[in-house]
């Protein structure tokens, strides 16, 4: 595990003695398993604490974290059984988790190798009231002001966004900006996109809000 505390100037100094500001930056992967999500949680935990967030600040960070861990996690899992059954499994998947946290600011990117979003209710109609999934599809559905925090990208254009999945209104609840990368190897934007979708980076960004 890759955990460095860094300081404004190189020389390792006392930070809270000599005034000088410093930052926590971990940078660490896994292969997809469940306790990745206890581990990375655990060392965030203990890594906030020592930049002395609020417990407040605290708890809507990890509630964030947690679930965009545990979805890459999952989508990993679902992405290298659906490769293992058909034979193609060529390469370790892995999640590579990465956060900075400041004094004033927490940025973290979760990179995963997994299906991907569902593109299709990101980017579709409104909710059809006759369709099997039509509660699902509420709940995806995006209010403006969380259009306004997101931007979702597909092999680097933006894509307009229509709706987002329950755990992403969890995000977009504590975090000021998400933004999500989709890697297409096939560079194909179609019904099926999810089955060519190579991985997903996600980055969270908030500024603390608690003193």
């Amino acid at each position: 595990m890759a955990t460095i505390i860094t300081c404004s100037e190189p020389a390792m100094v006392d930070t809270r003695k000599s005034g000088k500001k410093k930052e926590i930056n971990f940078l660490d992967s896994y292969s997809a398993d469940t306790s990745v999500v206890s581990s990375v949680i655990n060392s965030l935990v203990e890594n906030l604490n020592i930049m002395e967030y609020p417990r407040e600040e605290i708890d809507e960070i990890i509630l964030s974290m947690d679930e965009a861990i545990t979805n890459a996690v999952q989508e990993t899992i679902r992405k290298k059984r659906s490769a293992a059954e058909c034979g193609c499994l060529e390469e370790r998947r892995e999640i590579t988790v990465r956060y900075n946290i400041t004094e004033r600011d927490f940025n973290a990117t979760i990179i995963d190798h997994g299906c991907g979003l569902d593109i299709e209710s990101l980017i579709g109609i409104i909710p059809n009231s006759e369709s099997t999934d039509y509660h699902d599809q509420i709940i995806r559905y995006a209010t403006d002001s969380e259009k306004k925090k997101i931007t979702v990208r597909l092999n680097g254009k933006e894509i307009p966004l229509k709706g987002i999945g329950a755990g992403l209104k969890i995000i977009l609840a504590f975090m000021d900006s998400v933004t999500i990368d989709l890697i297409d190897k096939q560079k194909i934007l179609s019904a099926s996109v999810s089955e060519h979708t190579d991985g997903t980076i996600l980055n969270l960004k908030r500024k603390r809000r608690y003193d």
